[in-house]
């Protein structure tokens, strides 16, 4: 079926027209486009994630294999159960395209959502400064205190991955095993664990990068995409990750402690807002800020195993890992 057609039927519109293509997928796995629609009492703009994963694809960095190639399928099924079944969760405070179509047919998928632009959300950015940064952190904060859980209750996430991030040590042997030897890969094992075994869970993003999220033309507002890599996990996984992506090594030098204080206090407020207790936020915020150095050093390994000489491979993330590997020995 062309996308054409699809997005005629799914809205009953009588005209679709591609205007752009906005991005090629990761690894040449299809594309996002925007199309203009007539005739339809739904929407006037779209954006179609077209997936074709038939066969293995090229990595950018030679990864490819169809362990890879597996683990990039899985992540798309991931997001069209996301859309499907859990994004209706999400409230005003955690915005997200709304799912207005969904077609699979073998070795191809068709995501339809809503145009984000349209609504409100046009503007993207390669930076924010400390100011600007708390919209996003207010947006993951939000998205975690809805989604928590405590670890016992090992019925969920259904359809989403078991464990959440795109680097988790399970899905990245080959990376793994690429590092040189040390003690940062004699402990990813005993990093893994300790993320898994937190008390609090709840369901991280996964990909939380800043180029991940659209924002209000006054920056006040924001809205993710992607999710392919949605599932177990906790927040502040998605909090390190951001901030690696946002900031540079200087500004996180100068500024971690403001910006931590600022998601735990933002993230206690919302825990508080579902109805939870006093006791349970500051539980919640204790472990997960005794854990922030844990989440940090586990996306560092998964750098230095798929490339070393990434910009990402700071002397600030080591220092990061240097403290949670500090951790372990004296756990």
């Amino acid at each position: 079926m062309t996308p054409e057609i699809f997005i005629k039927r799914a809205l009953n519109a009588s005209l679709v027209v591609r205007t752009e293509s906005i991005q090629s997928l990761w690894s040449g796995y299809g594309e996002v486009i925007r199309f203009s629609v007539e005739g339809s009492d739904i929407a006037d703009s779209v954006v179609l994630k077209s997936i074709q994963f038939g066969k293995i694809q090229q990595h950018p960095r030679g990864w490819q294999s169809s362990f890879s190639h597996d683990r990039k399928v899985n992540s798309y099924k991931v997001e069209a159960n996301w859309y499907q079944d859990w994004a209706a969760c999400c409230s005003d405070n955690e915005r997200i395209p709304k799912l207005l179509g969904f077609w699979h047919q073998e070795d191809e998928t068709y995501l339809l959502l809503e145009d984000l632009d349209a609504a409100g959300f046009g503007r993207r950015c390669t930076s924010l400064n400390t100011e600007q940064v708390g919209v996003v952190i207010n947006w993951l904060a939000s998205f975690h205190a809805r989604f928590l859980q405590t670890k016992r209750n090992n019925d969920w996430p259904q359809g989403l991955w078991p464990r959440g991030t795109y680097w988790h040590l399970a899905t990245r042997p080959d990376e793994w095993q690429s590092m040189a030897e040390g003690e940062l890969k004699g402990c990813a094992e005993s990093i893994d664990k300790s993320l898994d075994q937190a008390r609090y869970q709840t369901l991280v993003h996964g990909d939380a990068k800043l180029a991940n999220f659209c924002f209000s033309g006054d920056l006040a507002e924001v809205a993710a995409v992607d999710f392919q890599y949605v599932g177990r996990g906790i927040g502040v996984q998605d909090l390190a990750y951001f901030l690696g992506s946002c900031f540079s090594e200087s500004e996180l030098t100068e500024h971690l402690d403001y910006l931590l204080e600022l998601y735990f206090s933002e993230l206690s407020r919302c825990i508080l807002a579902t109805g939870e207790s006093p006791d349970t936020a500051e539980t919640v915020a204790n472990e997960w800020s005794r854990l922030f150095p844990i989440a940090w050093a586990d996306f560092h390994r998964f750098i230095l195993g798929w490339s070393p000489t990434h910009k990402k491979n700071t002397e600030f993330s080591c220092k990061i890992t240097e403290q949670a590997l500090s951790q372990l020995r004296r756990s």
